[in-house]
């Protein structure tokens, strides 16, 4: 485990390798630890809340960079972490061992598309993945009714999607209740991917990564 620190937040990057051990530690246990994946928009966003900062530093047991763009952020060169994050292995390992052992998920997002899309995502690494249920927030279920959905079914795991300072409050407010082992939080710019599992990277996205570049050396420019 690396850590580096982009727009004020101190960022805990862990392997593939790493990240799957803990994994299958967390799963063992009786309460449930939470993996969540950053973009450049969580960090943006989080940046200027010290009760975001804490979630990612301290609350979430491990956090996973989802675009390698983060990484020349931070002026670091790891090309087998690049590969490792635009191939999505990570989630590739975890969906796996899932499948092999039966374990039950849950599937909660803001909208249809979105769940459709999820569904979709997670079809293209493991097909008999075992889908225990789903609920669509909509933007207006609580915590307490998606969490009380859940416990009917005791999940293993429960893939989240969720924009970022939303998906950070929902965790903060019902982790501590919900009745599974592990909450895996994607973003919602994680859910296009080739056919292949890999990460889809469109203009739009190469503008946004040189925009993301440009804030974050002003912010260092500004701590120096």
């Amino acid at each position: 485990m690396k850590t580096y620190e982009i727009l004020g937040i101190h960022i805990k990057d862990y392997s593939v390798r790493e990240a799957l051990h803990q994994t299958r530690e967390y799963l063992s246990y009786n309460v449930p630890s939470v993996i969540f994946f950053l973009t450049r928009d969580v960090l943006l966003s989080a940046s200027d809340s010290e009760e975001h900062k804490t979630f990612i530093e301290e609350d979430a047991e491990v956090t996973m960079i989802a675009s390698s763009d983060i990484f020349k952020a931070a002026d670091v060169t790891e090309k087998g972490r690049e590969r490792e994050i635009d191939r999505n292995l990570y989630l590739k390992g975890l969906l796996r061992q899932l499948s092999k052992e039966h374990r039950r998920i849950y599937l909660v997002t803001q909208s249809s598309a979105q769940m459709g899309e999820l569904k979709t995502l997670l079809g293209t690494f493991e097909n008999s993945l075992q889908i225990a249920g789903s609920y669509e927030t909509a933007g207006t279920a609580s915590v307490e009714d998606v969490t009380n959905d859940i416990n009917t079914v005791t999940p293993y795991v429960v893939f989240m999607v969720m924009n970022g300072i939303e998906g950070m409050d929902f965790i903060s407010a019902g982790k501590k209740y919900m009745n599974t082992k592990l909450i895996v939080a994607l973003q919602p710019d994680m859910l296009k991917v080739r056919e292949d599992g890999s990460v889809k990277r469109g203009f739009m996205e190469r503008i946004s990564a040189r925009l993301f570049a440009r804030i974050a050396d002003r912010s260092k420019e500004r701590v120096s």
